[in-house]
């Protein structure tokens, strides 16, 4: 799946199926730092390791990445992203049980959000039989079990709202009185600034090389499980 927008990716994901995680971090972590990565590989390397968060359990950190490269791949246009971001997002969303005890209100967007990826699939010519089987077997499962849960005839106990989405930015280790600089930036959240590059920080007054890639690290360690 996650091989379509890299190769590299690849690795960590037989490693995660294998279900050994912490490999696959590492691998990931290797990845990103012997290569520069556009926006796309970015994201990507961000879902994988959210799907790596749902398979350990981990759903709060997986929701908080997902909610990030759903927001970014819709900033970026890219419709592959569009689609394995609200895969992802929704997976984590059921992990929490956020998907049966949903409102009326919130599953209908929820409803939107397959809907609206499933039309996307259908315009993307160049994508391999299995590769878009596995996404639209994940869509349809997602349809399901919201189509299950509108069933029920219990009030809900909580809703989206009820859960912490975001790492605020102060919390990553080594930010200290460089967070309001941070934030200025654009970068307001741990989920941010794993997906920022040393370049893009070192614009940021007091904070060099080092400093940036040591934040990017702190944020990612944020992240396993």
């Amino acid at each position: 799946m996650f091989g379509t927008y890299l190769e590299g990716l690849r690795a960590a994901e037989i490693l995660m199926e294998e279900g050994k995680y912490e490999e696959a971090l590492h691998e990931l972590n290797v990845l990103e730092k012997g290569l520069k990565l556009d926006e796309t590989g970015k994201l990507a390397s961000m879902l994988l390791t959210s799907q790596i968060m749902i398979k350990t359990e981990n759903y709060d950190k997986s929701l908080m990445l997902s909610k990030v490269a759903f927001r970014k791949s819709m900033e970026l246009s890219n419709p592959l992203l569009v689609v394995d971001s609200t895969i992802i997002f929704l997976n984590s969303i059921n992990g929490l049980g956020l998907l049966y005890d949903a409102s009326k209100k919130e599953q209908r967007e929820f409803m939107k959000m397959i809907e609206r990826s499933e039309e996307i699939l259908k315009t993307i010519s160049k994508l391999k039989i299995n590769e878009r089987e596995l996404r639209e077997n994940g869509l349809r499962n997602l349809r399901g079990r919201i189509e299950h849960s509108q069933l029920k005839t219990v009030p809900p106990s909580k809703t989206l709202k009820d859960v912490e989405i975001t790492i605020p930015i102060e919390k990553v280790k080594g930010v200290g009185q460089k967070a309001q600089a941070l934030k200025d930036a654009g970068f307001k959240s741990a989920e941010e600034l794993i997906i920022a590059s040393v370049d893009e920080l070192v614009k940021i007054k007091g904070i060099g090389p080092a400093s940036a890639q040591k934040l990017i690290d702190n944020a990612k360690e944020m992240m396993k499980p």
